[in-house]
């Protein structure tokens, strides 16, 4: 599964990535590319960017593994790709504002690796029923798919922690699923992917030293709507960031348009003496934190506690959904 050459720069990436975040941290702040941690009293300064050595150290680490073996790691080539296009995209807009409608229309171009490759099978499946197809429709819904993981993981990226928080359960789900499911090949970048979150965590963690930035959310975003769509995935994917869609699902409809966050003028939780309450404004929008505060007020560390358990839930419905889809009813 992991070869000894893999292992080896495995380890060395994780410990040079480790002091590289901390130094590309310094540089952010050196460079004034910070942001403000809005949950916080006084909002303090946080250096922005903070998932390009994430983006570095998964892209190493999977054309590492496509030089050693290059056929039984030829998908990792265009999950990255994907993933990349879609993680470039976050760069220019944390450099340059693209605004909250050409921003999720771009991300429809990180699926052009899947689509000109065609590393796909327009025959998902679904719990109960035999292998549908879509082999004329299946092609127009990649960008689509792409674009909603990429722009739904940074849409939920709202507390410290909460990206690596959400995402790890769902990459253990995956292990899990890829391991009784003959999918080996894919459990490397997996293992590399959670290494590289949990590097993260470490220096995301409340109160956060640094901040994803649209780079490392898209990135991700894409990187898991990648793994969907190469390694067949589509439906248990999708359960698994249920809470990704929950929360989307109740923005767009609540604010009815494609907004930047720093744009919503009422926002939806307010902060007094270090807890977090929900906005009792009817125009605020709805979102999936709110939803959390409305038994009462929480800290923000309770928050990505329960964003945890949320996306731990949903991954044990996707790890079941996967049983369920090798059921086909006569």
């Amino acid at each position: 599964m992991l070869d000894f050459e893999l292992i080896i720069f495995l380890i060395l990436l994780t410990f040079i990535t480790f002091l590289f975040q901390r130094k590309w941290i310094k540089l952010m702040y050196k460079k004034g590319k910070v942001g403000r941690d809005i949950h916080k009293e006084g909002k303090p300064e946080v250096a922005e960017m903070g998932g390009i050595p994430l983006i570095i150290m998964i892209s190493a680490f999977s054309f590492f593994a496509f030089y050693l073996e290059p056929n039984y790691y030829s998908k990792y080539l265009i999950i990255i790709f994907t993933a990349l296009i879609a993680g470039i995209i976050g760069i220019i807009d944390d450099i340059k504002d693209l605004g909250g409608k050409v921003k999720p229309t771009l991300t429809l171009l990180a699926s052009i690796p899947i689509l000109i490759t065609g590393s796909y099978d327009p025959h998902p499946s679904l719990p109960f029923i035999p292998k549908t197809s879509l082999t004329i429709v299946y092609p127009f819904l990649i960008p689509v798919g792409i674009a909603i993981t990429s722009n739904a993981v940074n849409m939920l990226n709202v507390v410290n922690g909460s990206t690596p928080l959400l995402v790890i359960p769902i990459l253990f789900t995956l292990i899990f699923i890829s391991l009784i499911s003959s999918k080996m090949s894919l459990i490397p970048l997996l293992i590399a992917c959670i290494i590289a979150l949990l590097i993260f965590f470490y220096y995301n963690k409340y109160p956060a030293k640094t901040f994803m930035g649209n780079s490392g959310d898209f990135f991700i975003g894409g990187l898991l709507g990648a793994i969907a769509i190469v390694y067949s995935l589509e439906f248990i994917v999708m359960v698994s960031m249920l809470p990704f869609i929950m929360h989307g699902f109740f923005v767009i409809s609540s604010v009815k348009n494609f907004l930047e966050k720093k744009q919503i003028k009422d926002k939806p939780v307010i902060i007094k003496d270090g807890l977090l309450f929900p906005s009792l404004k009817k125009e605020a929008p709805l979102t999936l934190m709110r939803l959390c505060l409305a038994e009462g007020p929480l800290k923000e560390k309770d928050i990505a506690i329960i964003f945890f358990i949320l996306s731990m839930v949903s991954s044990i419905l996707a790890f079941l959904t996967y049983f369920l889809t090798q059921i086909k009813l006569i």
